[in-house]
């Protein structure tokens, strides 16, 4: 699993790292039992369209969260070698796993509309967004969005076979739907219903129609 990011760490004790890829993140400095706060940003690529957020993501689902916990990850990249000669023999510096662990808060969403990838209604899927608290390490996430129960959301993924699904970036990936006002008729609710940004910083629209020519395109590739 590949990730290009850079997460940028601050620590209650005023001590700043800087993150690319998966580096170690949680300072040594302070004791064992400190609490500890850490304030943690990342950095994802932008995407000028919805087509061009639409065809990065492998899988773009409706749904609601029924669940959610905290957990420490293990956040692996497999790093690949530069170099054409080298045969990706194991064991070589080149190709060597990097790994620590993460905060994430992981969302169980229960999928009720599928517009592209393997899910389907009904399915349930995790996505994972960095920030928690696990005892005395917290990691406050100020570009993450704390999803609710109560509310339907569009989500754009990547999707991985080890690990939950993450949200292409923070700003542009996730948007509400709204239900259709309550004067429309029961037969227009469908067409009535309102797709706006979580984040207020998105700058990209999406409207159900485009969502419905996704899973067109899916369906008739």
């Amino acid at each position: 699993m590949k990730k290009n990011r850079a997460l940028v760490l601050l620590t209650s004790c005023i001590m700043i790292l800087s993150v690319v890829g998966c580096s170690p993140a949680t300072p040594t400095a302070a004791p064992p039992e400190a609490p500890l706060t850490i304030i943690a940003s990342e950095d994802y690529p932008n995407y000028g369209s919805v087509d061009a957020l639409s065809e990065r993501a492998d899988t773009i689902v409706k749904g609601n969260v029924v669940q959610a916990r905290v957990e420490a990850l293990d956040d692996s990249v497999q790093t690949d070698s530069q170099d054409p000669n080298n045969s990706n023999t194991a064991g070589s510096a080149a190709d060597a796993q990097v790994s620590f662990d993460k905060i994430y808060t992981i969302y169980t969403v229960q999928v009720t509309e599928s517009y592209k990838g393997g899910y389907t209604a009904g399915d349930q899927l995790e996505v994972k967004q960095l920030g928690g608290q696990l005892g005395n390490t917290e990691i406050v996430n100020d570009d993450s969005l704390t999803l609710m129960p109560a509310k339907d959301y569009v989500l754009f993924l990547e999707t991985y076979a080890d690990t939950p699904a993450s949200l292409l970036n923070s700003v542009q990936s996730l948007y509400v739907v709204k239900p259709a006002p309550k004067s429309s008729q029961a037969s227009q609710q469908t067409q009535s219903e309102v797709i706006v940004s979580a984040n207020p910083e998105n700058d990209l629209t999406l409207s159900l129609s485009e969502l419905q020519q996704i899973k067109k395109e899916q369906s008739n590739p």
